[in-house]
């Protein structure tokens, strides 16, 4: 099933915001037994991206073809300074498979701002392969949790409510075993997030509509 194009323009419905604070709430109290601190809202990850770059030489001159091709040759080959170089030529143009492998060197680099540089991209090009269903980002200098608009009612695909119950407690599971992004799923994470009810429902629900989930591509 393709990916839809969510309209980041719109907003929220004001019904969806209440019903996603009721269900943060919930989820904290009945998972861990604690009150939420982290902002639980909707909008879009910024790490957004497809799970490999995808040439479209239609798009573009030979030159160009031969350079994106050299660029996904450096990333390969782990040189992410210059695959970054390489590739900054494609992203002031918006060309979209070249835009997500920038982001990705982007945070092999650790540049600081790489989530906002993505944000920037993702803003552009809303309808990639696969998508994180939530994240934990750090905006405006809060820590906050983004589960994305396309599991909502007014914006996206209406998702059952197990759905963004699993996904919620998916992103508080990270904060409350303090994972990395070097080792985002350790075994404990793993059999945490197996034990969620209706789990199996609900991957099946996400893997449907695109979204990445655990039990595929790492996020």
């Amino acid at each position: 099933m393709g990916a839809r194009r969510f309209n980041i323009h719109e907003q929220i419905s004001s019904a969806d915001e209440l019903f996603l604070a009721r269900l943060a709430a919930e989820v904290s109290e009945c998972h861990f037994r604690a009150p939420n601190h982290i902002s639980v809202r909707w909008g879009i990850p910024s790490a957004s991206e497809a799970d490999e770059p995808k040439l479209h030489p239609g798009d573009l001159t030979q030159a160009q073809v031969r350079d994106l091709e050299a660029a996904v040759v450096l990333f390969v080959k782990q040189d992410y300074e210059a695959a970054k170089n390489a590739l900054e030529p494609f992203v002031a143009f918006n060309h979209e498979e070249a835009s997500k492998l920038y982001i990705k060197v982007l945070q092999k680099l650790r540049v600081a701002d790489w989530d906002k540089i993505a944000r920037r991209i993702n803003r552009v090009s809303t309808d990639t392969l696969f998508v994180p269903a939530g994240s934990t980002e750090v905006i405006d200098g809060q820590k906050v949790i983004l589960i994305h608009q396309g599991l909502s009612k007014s914006l996206g695909h209406n998702a059952p409510r197990c759905v963004v119950r699993y996904v919620t407690h998916h992103e508080m599971l990270h904060e409350q075993l303090g994972t990395s992004p070097e080792d985002p799923h350790p075994p404990l994470f793993r059999r945490l997030d197996r034990s969620f009810p209706e789990r199996a429902r609900t991957i099946a629900w996400l893997q449907k509509h695109s979204f990445h989930t655990i039990d595929g591509v790492l996020v």
